[in-house]
Formats: C-alpha cells, structure tokens, sequence
C-alpha cells in the first residue's frame, strides 16, 4: 500500500495560486468520493483550511494517479501545472505530523489546525473514504497536535490567523481602542475575530444572514446587522473584516466606490477571497488578505526543535504500525512454513500424518513466530520478511 500526498500552502504560493484549491465542505465531499472510485485507490483525506490545501490518497503502487493530478482537476480554473509539492511514503506521514503540530502554519504553533486536522479525517469517515491507513494517519496527526498544543509553549496567548491580524492592525493604527470595526461573516473565523477586537475596546459589528434559520450564537457584546445591510453599517466603520465560506465577492469594487464614506482598512481573511482584488485600487482604502497576517517576532528555536521530536514520534508510531499491518501476511506464511518444514524433519517423520501432532506444531510454530515479531515489533519490514520466507521455501538454503 503506497500513501501520497500533494499540498499547496501559504509558503509556497501567494493568495491567487492558492484560491483555484480552495474546496467547500460540499466540494471536499465530492471530490474525494470520486478519487476513491479510480482503480488502486483505496482511500482519500482531503485538509483544506484558509492558508493550505493538501490531498492525501492510500493506494496500490500502480495506480497510475497522482494526487496533484486530481486537484488539477478538480481545482476551478486550475494552473497547467500545480504549483505545490508531492510527498510520498514516510515523507507525507512526517509532513502531516508537522502540519498538525503547527511547524508549517503562517503562525508557528497556531491552535486551530490541530481542528482541522480532525475535521478533515471526520468529513472522509462520514464519506467513507477513509481506509484503515489514512485513519490510523490521522489519528496519530491529532495525538500528535494535541501533544503539542499542551506540552510546546510559544506564546502565553493563543495563536491564529486572526490574531495575526490583530497585532497587524495595531502595528498599522496603533491603540484599537474606540475604533468601529464591521466583521463580515459569523462563523468560527468571524467569532473569534470579532472576540479579539471587542477585547481591545473596538465597537463591533457582526453581519448576520436573515435566511439562516435557528439560534445563531455570537460574542457577547457585538452588535448584529443583517448583512443585506453591510454597505450601510461600513458607511461609519473604520475597518471591515470578511470571514465567510462565500463562493462569492462580499464586497466588489462598484459597491465599494460608491460609499460616501469608506473604511481605511478592509481585511480578507477568507479562502476563497471575500473581497473583490480590484479593491486595493480605490483611493484611501487599504486591502490585506490572509499572505499579510504572519507574525514579525523571531520563532523560538527550542520551541520549534520540541515540536519537531513531537511530530517525529508519532511519524515513527505511524511507521511502525503500518510495517506491522503490512508484515502480517509474511508472518503468516511464516508460521505455515516453519510448521511444515518441522513435520518433514527427520525427528517428526515417525509421527506424521498424526493430526494431534499437525496442531501442536502449528500452534508452536505460531506461538514461536509471534512471541519473536511482538519482541522486535519496531524493527519489523515487510521486505525482509519477505525475504525470509522466500529462503524458507528454497530447501538448499533452509
């Protein structure tokens, strides 16, 4: 079984490379029921967050697809070539360990992508295309983000993209406090943004959608506006904040010049993008979106070599457990072949055909062959096991 994975992040490409890769729930869903339907692919785990979209496959060595191949296709208005990178084997199993641990995060050690991380096994478990290799993966990626989150301290307060642009805003206007900020979107994004902002002495403002039916909860505090009212309520905000799951522009260029009164700041922290690119263009409007939010402060070396033996453990965890799976086969045979080459022995010639004794020298041979596997379960290969049994079967060699 060969595990794959192709990726795209914030490290390797901008914010426009990034967005034809940027899948809703809906689109995650589909695309990866349709990649389990190919032949050799056994399972398929699709991460997608604001800032990396990462595509992991458990399949037969020959399966002759290759994940980058699928997010090509399945990406809108996808590049020729995909501009991320693929890894393979252990190397994707380290990777996601370090995604999950918060090493390859805009924000070193970044809290929410361990919740990611497990979204994303949740989603594929309810679509059924998590395999036994992806989820045993997975599950050792979340242990290891865990671990992590308690056991790594880089900052005494909590790490995220929006507090990254948080500390941009006060680096750009100084003290926050008084200052009318519109937050545009009230999903977990939009919250917590929101939270931070109101923290700081901002009067804020959060748009709600009038067709969404049921209790929506949001930061005590914060003053709800229908978001069919957004432009009137941005008429008298000096910044604006987009955090939607939109497929669509929450403010376009035509809509933004036609305000008598513009905000100063307009942050996009949205993937797709919530705000039309040609805003950047409007006179005294200032646009960031998610490539502007990283952290100056220097990372802490110790921090980060604690968090590379976190996720190098559970990489190796991973490993082991997969030789294993992968060995049970050869230790099968194994325990067939010792059996069978003890009952032709001299010592057992007088005795065969007995079937008491057929059963305890299987028994024995199997008891044998376990209790040595379960003694050096970590240095386990399939390959050489393989090996081993292939000498057994040559008698010149036995």
């Amino acid at each position: 079984m060969g595990l794959c994975m192709a990726g795209i992040d914030v490290h390797g490409a901008d914010v426009a490379q990034r967005e034809p890769f940027a899948f809703s729930e809906e689109q995650a869903a589909q695309l990866m029921t349709s990649v389990v339907s190919y032949p050799g692919v056994h399972g398929a785990v699709l991460l997608t967050t604001c800032n990396r979209t990462e595509l992991y496959l458990s399949m037969e060595p020959d399966a002759g697809i290759l994940p980058d191949e699928l997010l090509l296709r399945y990406a809108a208005s996808a590049p020729e070539k995909f501009p991320g990178n693929i890894k393979r084997g252990t190397a994707a199993a380290q990777h996601l360990m370090e995604v999950a641990c918060g090493l390859h995060s805009q924000i070193l050690h970044e809290e929410q992508i361990v919740t990611q991380v497990g979204q994303a096994i949740r989603r594929a478990r309810q679509c059924r295309t998590a395999d036994a290799v992806l989820d045993s993966l997975f599950r050792n990626a979340v242990s290891a983000g865990k671990e992590a989150l308690t056991q790594v301290s880089v900052s005494s307060v909590p790490l995220s993209v929006s507090y990254g642009a948080l500390k941009r805003l006060e680096q750009h206007l100084g003290a926050l406090d008084g200052k009318t900020c519109l937050v545009i979107g009230n999903g977990s994004m939009g919250r917590q943004t929101a939270a931070l902002l109101q923290e700081k002495g901002c009067r804020v403002f959060m748009t709600l959608r009038t067709y969404h039916h049921g209790e929506t909860v949001i930061p005590f505090g914060i003053t709800p506006i229908p978001y069919e009212q957004r432009f009137v309520q941005m008429e008298s905000s000096e910044i604006v904040i987009s955090a939607t799951r939109s497929p669509h522009y929450t403010v376009r260029a035509k809509q933004l010049t036609q305000l008598d009164h513009r905000p100063r700041l307009i942050l996009d922290l949205a993937m797709p993008r919530d705000i039309e690119p040609e805003c950047s263009g409007i006179d005294g409007v200032t646009v960031w979106n998610l490539d502007q939010f990283g952290l100056d402060a220097a990372p802490d070396a110790n921090a980060i070599a604690a968090l590379e033996q976190i996720a190098a453990q559970y990489a190796d965890a991973f490993q082991m457990w997969q030789n294993y799976r992968e060995s049970v086969p050869y230790m099968q045979e194994l325990k067939q072949l010792a059996a069978q080459r003890i009952l032709r022995s001299t010592d057992a010639a007088p005795y065969a055909g007995t079937a008491d004794l057929e059963q305890i020298v299987t028994l024995a041979a199997g008891k044998t062959v376990d209790m040595l596997m379960g003694s050096m379960k970590a240095q386990i290969c399939p390959e050489l096991l393989r090996q081993c049994c292939e000498k057994i079967k040559d008698r010149g060699r036995f």
